[in-house]
């Protein structure tokens, strides 16, 4: 992925953080967006430690002038966009359908859909201009197999997916490729504040059947296929990496 030029948001921690990792790894330059702009000039730090090119631009993907900003920067310090990762998103504590406030439900979505969208618009722009690119959303399992009292979260997850369906036809004829990946369970922070209790972590690895977590290196891998020379007949599809929890 020499020369190659990736934004990630939500890149500063996750598996945003470990994608960009992996991404610089196999050679390509790595802008990283997030609100936190400490931990994203962490992440770049490790980038140029291991000899590859990071950039950190404070982005609130929400915000449209921040869209348009990242944009601007990626293309001044580097010329071109060919890889765009969404990875920005958000949970709700569990609220029964009865509970949930408008206020909740549209913080949610702006975030975890509307931005994604935006995100997406804004950098297509850049690769229709240079003949394409590839874009990886990151949706959830709980797309497909729901879960109670999360209904905010899994309506939006479900909606990126058919997001991603409906871009691919849109930006084929531009040469852009557009796939997700929907992860299961998988250790970052969040997860791991969510299973600490462990006889709820035995409950999830007991409804897994390779009874494991995910890693963030596993998903990061996944969005590395989409993005290399190799998947350029691949557009439309989420891959679900769950240990097997959808197939039952």
């Amino acid at each position: 992925m020499k020369d190659q030029v990736a934004i990630i948001t939500g890149g500063g921690s996750g598996i945003g953080r470990t994608t960009a990792l992996t991404l610089a790894a196999a050679g390509a330059k790595v802008v990283v967006a997030a609100r936190r702009k400490e931990k994203l000039l962490e992440v770049c730090e490790e980038i140029k430690a291991n000899g590859g090119v990071g950039l950190a631009v404070r982005t609130d993907v929400t915000v449209q002038e921040d869209i348009d900003n990242l944009v601007s920067a990626t293309c001044e310090a580097f010329g071109k966009i060919d890889i765009l990762v969404n990875n920005s998103g958000m949970a709700l504590p569990r609220t029964s359908t009865l509970n949930v406030t408008r206020e909740d439900w549209e913080k949610l979505f702006a975030l975890n859909m509307t931005a994604a969208f935006f995100v997406t618009q804004a950098v297509a722009r850049v690769m229709a201009r240079n003949g394409g690119g590839r874009i990886v959303n990151v949706t959830s399992q709980r797309g497909i197999n729901a879960l109670p009292e999360i209904v905010p979260y899994c309506t939006s997850k479900g909606a990126i997916m058919s997001m991603t369906k409906a871009l691919a036809i849109d930006l084929a004829p531009f040469n852009i490729n557009v796939n997700a990946i929907a992860p299961g369970y998988v250790m970052t922070d969040m997860v791991a504040g969510l299973l600490a209790d462990k006889e709820r972590l035995q409950s999830v690895l007991d409804r897994t059947p390779l009874k494991k977590m995910g890693t963030q290196e596993e998903m990061a891998a996944a969005i590395l296929y989409f993005c290399i020379p190799q998947s350029s007949y691949t557009t439309g599809h989420t891959l679900i990496l769950d240990g097997g929890w959808s197939c039952q």
